[in-house]
């Protein structure tokens, strides 16, 4: 393994010396070094040179050298569990099987990834990707890929640097080929959820919809949470004195979600849903809705088909419970005591919006609830 030491120049800049020996029967027989402005430089020329002197045979890797890319997300997956959420590990289990997942992880070079990135665009249009793999997903690919192999650095001793990762994604944004994700500001129109109302009740009372689908819209609209965090709502966690609610297992956070359960204050119209869904689903134990997070995901989108509704996420009705909350007047404080955001500089573009233009549908006018505000 390569050893990097900083030191001062006569100008007093830092330098990194980066230092590559070959051992042979505790006998150094090959020494190489090299000096570098940055560490994370340094530290890829000892990767490149280990991994050359490997090929040659001049140097043993460490145990787990021949780790493809595959193994090695898989690896990661096993580590980090579901504290990063549904998506992100189902997009690394597709990477896995891409073929950029079948090079060693010690091989890989800033080219590798920019060819995956080539190669990913060139792929024919699919149902999840109906105009084609957008730049914003191709940048969450390289994210995903470089903590992956930050982690076999560092919890696997493999002589690898997410700095071949870096170094693709700054060309491939120079490039415009990747971007980050534009901050999406779709809600629904009164007019469409009039009819998801209508439609979503209709098949629910029929019995050709198990999913409580109507239940959860209004619930998401007035509590903010996520889908798979409505599922983990504890009956006995609603304190109606207090006007909170608790989250078991914590909520998604960039940091990963954390097994901690949180309180979220439920603002008054939500407590009228719940009250509904009480009285629709009695019980005093067990989740306020019990429903699987990916069936009530599909049969949105299948509702959102039926109706000729275009590109609305159930997740959208997150960005509009707190676009509600902003235009009722709420501070940032107040928002996120609903939102449960870490950081107020997320909730700043819901204070102090503008009164929304047109009608706004409420739980009150629902088909459901019959009774005017």
């Amino acid at each position: 393994m390569g050893t990097i030491v900083a030191r001062k120049n006569a100008k007093g800049e830092t330098r990194y010396r980066a230092q590559v020996r070959v051992m042979r029967a505790g006998e150094r027989m090959r020494a190489e070094s090299k000096t570098f402005s940055r560490r994370q430089l340094a530290k890829e020329w000892i990767r490149r040179r280990e991994t050359e002197l490997e090929a040659s045979g001049d140097v043993e890797l460490p145990g787990g050298a021949d780790m493809s890319l595959h193994d090695g997300i898989r690896v990661y997956l096993e580590a980090v569990g579901d504290n990063f959420g549904r998506s992100k590990n189902a997009a690394l289990r597709a990477l896995a099987d891409m073929p950029i997942a079948e090079k060693r992880v010690v091989d890989l070079v800033a080219r590798d990834f920019i060819d995956h990135v080539h190669w990913r665009r060139a792929q024919p249009v699919t149902r999840s990707h109906p105009k084609g793999v957008g730049p914003s997903t191709l940048n969450s690919d390289l994210i995903f890929l470089r903590l992956v192999i930050r982690y076999l650095q560092h919890a696997q001793g493999l002589p690898v640097s997410p700095a071949v990762v870096s170094d693709a994604v700054d060309a491939l944004r120079a490039g415009r080929l990747i971007s980050k994700s534009s901050q999406r500001e779709r809600r629904p129109t009164a007019d469409e959820l009039k009819r998801l109302d209508a439609y979503l009740l209709k098949r629910w009372q029929s019995g050709r919809m198990r999913v409580p689908m109507w239940h959860l819209m209004w619930l998401a609209i007035y509590s903010g949470r996520r889908q798979e965090e409505l599922a983990r709502l504890p009956r006995s966690g609603f304190d109606r004195e207090h006007g909170v609610y608790l989250v078991e297992g914590g909520i998604k956070s960039p940091g990963g979600r954390g097994n901690r359960d949180v309180e979220a204050v439920l603002p008054e119209v939500g407590w009228q849903v719940v009250d509904r869904i009480l009285a629709d689903f009695p019980g005093d134990e067990g989740p306020l809705l019990d429903f699987n997070p990916k069936s009530a995901g599909s049969r949105w989108n299948e509702a959102c088909k039926m109706l000729g509704i275009v590109d609305l996420r159930f997740h959208d009705l997150r960005h509009e419970a707190l676009s509600r909350l902003g235009e009722d007047g709420l501070t940032v404080p107040q928002i996120q005591q609903v939102s449960l955001h870490n950081s107020w500089d997320s909730l700043r573009r819901y204070v102090n919006m503008p009164a929304r233009r047109g009608e706004r549908f409420g739980f009150s006018e629902s088909v459901g609830v019959g009774v005017q505000e």
